[in-house]
């Protein structure tokens, strides 16, 4: 709920604007954006020799920022060179490796973990710009609300006899919110009809909520069987609820190292009372979507230039 209200707010501005039409626009636009400042995730890169012994691990870092972006936007220019916006933006985000284990662990020879996002985000944003000339250089600095979205989560894993297993998880997110700003150029084909094309920065980082896994399949060496592991699953291994701060009353214990899906690299010691029956929870993680984008757009100025 809170997410909407600064929405509607902008919304409610900008309606309150369209009484001056000559100086409202909309504009469109595409992009690509490439994850910057990235991270060490927690699951490192391991590899081991035909005995089952680690003969190198590399941390990888990354940013989930990395993706397409698909927007579509209106505003306002209360002034020749200041104006407000409110945008909408779907991002698509690129697989990101962060976690895989190889070589000889158990009856396993390969372990992966990939993650991706996808998200629907509000950008309310102040305008500035240059009133002259057919180039006009321009400047936007926005606040970054996602509206809606997941975190998905593929693991899989290879066995000696030729199997596998492929697991999906979708993490839900919290409340969040971050910052753009951007810096272009707009080539003015007339008074009405724009090229822009800008760079933008993208500051945001999400905490976890929940997750739930949506698949989780054992395959057979040929193909030809499939297993759903779900179908008869404890809740525990299905649901995750993320806490900020772990008590006696989460449903948490050091006994959780006998499942063999639960991640090695967070470290519990709180005993307290572990009910197969109920999410899991453990420590809140953090998703980094920073990012450095390039975009073009195409903007459409309402009315005629004012004399």
């Amino acid at each position: 709920m809170k997410k909407i209200i600064a929405v509607l707010s902008f919304i409610g501005i900008f309606l309150f604007a369209q009484q001056s039409v000559a100086q409202v626009y909309v504009r469109g636009g595409a992009g690509g954006a490439f994850g910057v400042v990235e991270d060490a995730f927690n699951i490192p890169s391991v590899n081991r020799d035909t005995n089952g012994v680690v003969v190198s691990q590399r941390t990888i870092f990354g940013s989930f920022g990395s993706g397409g972006r698909f927007s579509i936007a209106g505003g306002y220019m209360i002034t020749p060179n200041f104006g407000i916006e409110l945008g909408f933006y779907y991002f698509a985000g690129t697989n990101q490796e962060f976690g895989n284990n190889s070589g000889n662990v158990g009856n396993s020879t390969q372990y992966s973990r990939f993650g991706r996002s996808y998200q629907v985000r509000a950008l309310p944003s102040l305008v500035v710009t240059a009133d002259e000339g057919m180039f006009r250089p321009f400047a936007r600095f926005g606040v970054l609300v996602p509206i809606f979205g997941k975190t998905i989560i593929d693991e899989s894993w290879g066995y000696r006899t030729g199997a596998s297993r492929a697991k999906t998880t979708e993490i839900d997110g919290k409340f969040s919110i971050g910052f753009e700003s951007s810096v272009g150029v707009a080539y003015h084909v007339n008074d009405n009809l724009s090229i822009s094309l800008d760079v933008t920065y993208t500051g945001l980082r999400i905490r976890y909520f929940k997750g739930l896994v949506v698949q989780d399949d054992d395959i057979s060496a040929d193909g030809t069987q499939v297993t759903n592991r779900l179908e008869n699953a404890d809740v525990i291994l299905m649901q995750i609820e993320f806490q900020d701060v772990l008590t006696r009353e989460s449903n948490i214990d050091p006994s959780l190292n006998v499942i063999s899906d639960f991640p090695r690299a967070i470290l519990i010691d709180i005993n307290g009372d572990l009910d197969f029956n109920k999410p899991l929870n453990i420590p809140t993680q953090t998703s980094n979507f920073n990012a450095l984008s390039v975009n073009v757009g195409l903007q459409y100025t309402f009315g005629k230039k004012e004399s």
